[in-house]
């Protein structure tokens, strides 16, 4: 829970900062520089201390940079209209209609369902499952949509998740829900709590497998694209993304499986009551007309994603992977669906978009902008040249670690926001290739599991009373550590490989 002094204190210190770094600007820094150090501060603090929701915060520069002479208005406004921000709401809106017609439940049911029930496979194909949805799918919803299901296997549902709203990897209004009245546990098991954690963790995990999967991929492509002129596409990503999630999913898996014992434990599944009310045919497994056409729209976006640079970018110029997902998104509106009035989505239904996370991306590309702009980045990167080097892959575990941990108390987006410009700026005197570093940065940013708090998954899960804190605390760690060491091996090993690039500049 956050307290009111924590607000306090930033209340004070984010206006204060800016004004010192004003008054007294760092040597070597220009007046341009020193404002938008200054305003970059403010956001920062705020960010870190929750003074204001993480969207109020992601809105300052729009009012501080023209004001601080930082950019103009319209060159501020512009960042948050980035291309990536328009590929995220595209994607939002495919999985609301995912969602709203219940297809992501029959895949997550008929998955689990193939696997049988003997613990270990079951509990891996609950992994599996959460994680290929998560992919697609917002990681809070993922999780609300696994976590009865599991409940199901172990027997005692306890009381239902809270109502989160479906808002891939940013902060609660409030850490009240997660953490001040924590549901009466039931009969625990080891597997019960093996199997809630892993549904937790697996949608961190397979958010980071594709660029819509969690904000921070977004905020890395952006950022990257416009500071070094890389173009980060879906498929290029996936190249990376994928084969990281699979082999941290399968390490993941036997992690939980040896902490808890789970080829001890016995249990069933069954997955008639798992999926809730049959549809109209009567049976699971057959779907219905809704759920169809939302599968063939479905389709032809990741199908649009999957081939653009191969089919569509030779023929047609400048259609991006946002113009397919809003594209995607405009077939929603207009199909009918097939067994009411209306169409497979309604302007009601975007009322659920978390618009707080397409906010949170605008502020970050404005401050990437900024640091571009005023050569901040250029600045910071030469004050840091003293730093002594260390070998690339140790550089990268230093880097990878510090933001696994604060992101166990900040939000993702918000840490990626501030520290993915960063990380470009100072990788020359890191003594590593940019795109690299900054690809740690971000990658690193989404795997936090050790806290309630830290990430919504987690929280869904701690409110079904199967983990306790310390629980939570000690598994997350073992997680935390093999995920810097998997993403810091990735990046010398497997990124140069995908990608071209090398881990030098």
């Amino acid at each position: 829970m956050v307290s009111l002094s924590r607000r306090g204190v930033g209340l004070v210190l984010g206006p204060t900062g800016y004004a010192l770094v004003r008054l007294f600007p760092p040597a070597g820094l220009d007046a341009a520089g020193a404002a938008a150090l200054a305003c970059t501060l403010w956001v920062a603090v705020w960010w870190l201390t929750e003074t204001a929701p993480i969207a109020v915060t992601a809105l300052l520069p729009v009012v501080l940079f023209p004001v601080s002479g930082v950019t103009d208005a319209a060159a501020t406004a512009a960042a948050y209209a980035d291309p990536v921000t328009f590929l995220f709401l595209g994607g939002f809106l495919v999985a609301l209609a995912v969602e709203r017609w219940g297809l992501h439940r029959r895949i997550a049911v008929s998955v689990v369902r193939a696997l049988g029930d003997d613990p270990r496979r079951l509990l891996g194909g609950f992994m599996l499952a959460t994680a290929s949805l998560s992919m697609w799918v917002s990681n809070t919803a993922t999780a609300m949509l696994m976590v009865p299901i599991a409940l199901s296997v172990v027997g005692t549902p306890g009381d239902a998740p809270p109502d989160y709203r479906a808002a891939d990897a940013t902060r609660f209004p409030t850490d009240d829900a997660a953490s001040s009245s924590v549901p009466p546990a039931p009969e625990s098991s080891a597997f019960g709590t093996a199997l809630v954690l892993g549904v937790a963790y697996a949608a961190s995990i397979g958010g980071v497998a594709t660029l819509i999967g969690t904000p921070p991929n977004a905020i890395l492509a952006a950022v990257v694209e416009r500071s070094l002129g890389v173009r980060l596409d879906f498929v290029r990503w996936m190249l990376f993304g994928v084969p990281f999630a699979a082999v941290f999913l399968v390490a993941a898996w036997g992690a939980l499986s040896a902490m808890f014992a789970v080829g001890d434990a016995d249990a069933t599944f069954d997955a008639a009551d798992a999926t809730g009310p049959a549809d109209e045919s009567g049976e699971f497994g057959a779907l219905s007309t809704p759920e169809r056409r939302v599968l063939v729209v479905f389709s032809l976006v990741v199908a649009g994603w999957l081939t653009r640079p191969f089919l569509v970018d030779p023929y047609v110029a400048g259609v991006t992977d946002g113009a397919i997902a809003v594209a995607g998104a405009t077939l929603l509106f207009l199909v009918p669906n097939g067994v009411e009035e209306g169409a497979l989505l309604s302007w009601d239904d975007a009322t659920r978009l978390p618009w707080e996370v397409l906010l949170v991306f605008g502020g970050g590309f404005a401050i990437a902008d900024a640091f571009q702009t005023t050569a901040l980045d250029a600045w910071v990167g030469a004050s840091l040249g003293g730093v002594a080097g260390l070998a690339p892959v140790l550089t990268l575990l230093v880097v990878a670690t510090l933001v696994v941990f604060l992101t166990e108390v900040t939000s993702n987006s918000a840490t990626a926001s501030l520290f993915v410009p960063l990380a470009v700026g100072v990788a020359a005197s890191f003594a590593v290739a940019p795109l690299v570093l900054a690809t740690v940065v971000a990658v690193a940013a989404s795997l936090a599991f050790m806290l309630p708090v830290a990430t919504p998954p987690n929280a869904v899960v701690f409110g079904t009373g199967y983990v306790t804190v310390p629980e939570m605390a000690r598994a997350g760690l073992v997680l935390n550590l093999l995920g810097v060491v998997l993403l810091a091996v990735a990046a010398v090993v497997w990124l140069p490989v995908v990608w071209g690039v090398s881990v030098v500049p």
